[in-house]
């Protein structure tokens, strides 16, 4: 936009870049018909580019024919999203373990875009696998010396402006060509190259790296015992890529087939497969080694594992010591063993005499009330329990104050005997005179 004297003059815009006129006064010279002209009373002049590309980028000036001549320049900045070139940029490859590996990603755009490497699946990114130490390492048009302390995280070959860094989650390598060095099965995955410059939106390119290497074997239990009629289950872990043929062979060497008894399982994560059997009722013709086996193009590979024979568990106690030997009976003859009273039925029968304290402390309690002297110790005489025959009272007497010392089982037997006297005397009839 330019403003003009009130005096008459003629207006022109020109391109400076291409010293191309584009309008004159109320005239538009050029044959883009992009390009208009506005104005306002001869004051002020508008010029308008419809549907601006990047032809469109650079200076233009407003020119008013005085004398001496007046002029205004502007720049006109036409900023344009990064957009990744596919032709000069890698796709897919697949290599074999061990050996380089260049990713190319090229992106155009306004400003230029800057490019960074990044994994899909968010681990770290190993440029060497033989080198993994952390740190950071730059490559500009004007090397710089590695300070002292710091390291370089991996050799790596990044054509122009390049930067490693380590960041909290992720590493990050910035470059338009990624160089992978000894790549390993670790490094296999999907890799994203993002451009971006400020101007949204970014933009990125997925390259998926295949790492071929010949089948692996892992068996985390090389021996395993079982008994006759158990049910065991094999296992072993594999490795390979391309994917491989994975099966189990018996101790025949004969192939493993999914059937009554055998079931083999597979449970397959990428280039990883664990490999397991299951072995229903175990027979004496599965003790030997058993094998698996993976195939590929590049090899093949097998792990063994061995059965032997173990003792089978033995019954368990459960608390009767007359149930085992009455199965042992019924097993010998045939025939249920008759029911005999068993220590917990016993004990039972004196469970109302059980008591904290001593039988004679509870009989002096119930029924004397008196005390003898007996050498200087306190005794009380016992009395007959309720319930119970003198016979009775003299077995709990024995059963329950074993301890009771010779002259207290004396006097014991004396007070027995004069109750005995007693009751004989009460049930003989009266004889008269």
């Amino acid at each position: 936009m330019t403003t003009v004297p009130t005096f008459p003059s003629q207006v022109a815009w020109v391109q400076v870049d291409t010293q191309t006129i584009l309008t004159i006064h109320k005239q538009v010279i050029t044959r883009n018909p992009r390009i208009a002209l506005l104005h306002n009373d001869h004051r002020t002049w508008h010029l308008k580019i419809k549907n601006v590309r990047e032809i469109d980028r650079g200076w233009y000036m407003c020119q008013v024919n005085t004398d001496p001549m007046r002029s205004r320049q502007g720049y006109v900045d036409v900023v344009v999203p990064p957009d990744i070139i596919d032709r000069e940029s890698s796709g897919d490859l697949t290599i074999r373990e061990g050996q380089d590996v260049t990713l190319t990603c090229r992106a155009k755009g306004h400003p230029p875009p800057t490019i960074i490497w990044r994994r899909e699946d968010n681990l770290d990114i190993i440029p060497d696998h033989g080198n993994t130490a952390r740190g950071e390492s730059h490559t500009e048009s004007i090397s710089r010396d590695v300070g002292e302390g710091e390291t370089t995280a991996a050799s790596v070959d990044i054509a122009g402006t390049s930067r490693l860094g380590v960041d909290d989650s992720t590493r990050v390598i910035e470059g338009d060509t990624l160089v992978l060095k000894k790549v390993s099965r670790l490094q296999m995955g999907s890799y994203l190259c993002i451009a971006s410059n400020g101007i949204p939106p970014s933009i990125s390119k997925r390259a998926h790296l295949r790492v071929q290497f010949p089948p692996m074997t892992g068996v985390p239990q090389q021996l395993e015992g079982a008994y006759v009629g158990q049910d065991l289950t094999i296992e072993c872990h594999t490795e390979a890529y391309p994917k491989s043929i994975n099966y189990w062979t018996n101790a025949n060497g004969d192939m493993i087939v999914s059937g009554k008894r055998y079931e083999p399982i597979l449970e397959e994560s990428y280039y990883k497969t664990h490999m397991k059997l299951r072995i229903r009722d175990v027979t004496a013709e599965d003790f030997g080694t058993f094998r698996c086996v993976a195939k590929n193009s590049l090899g093949e590979t097998d792990g063994a594992i061995k059965v032997y024979e173990i003792d089978p568990p033995k019954s368990h106690f459960n608390g009767g010591l007359e149930e085992q030997d009455d199965a042992e009976t019924t097993e010998a003859t045939g025939e249920p063993p008759a029911t005999l009273p068993t220590h917990k039925k016993e004990s039972k029968k004196y469970h109302s005499f059980h008591h904290t304290k001593g039988v004679n402390d509870i009989m002096d309690q119930q029924h004397l009330g008196k005390s003898s002297s007996f050498e200087g110790s306190h005794y009380t005489g016992p009395t007959t329990p309720q319930g119970l025959s003198p016979q009775e009272s003299l077995d709990v007497v024995e059963h329950d104050a074993g301890e009771a010392t010779c002259p207290v089982a004396l006097l014991v037997a004396v007070v027995l005997v004069v109750i005995v006297t007693n009751t004989a005397f009460y049930a003989s009839p009266p004889t008269l005179v």
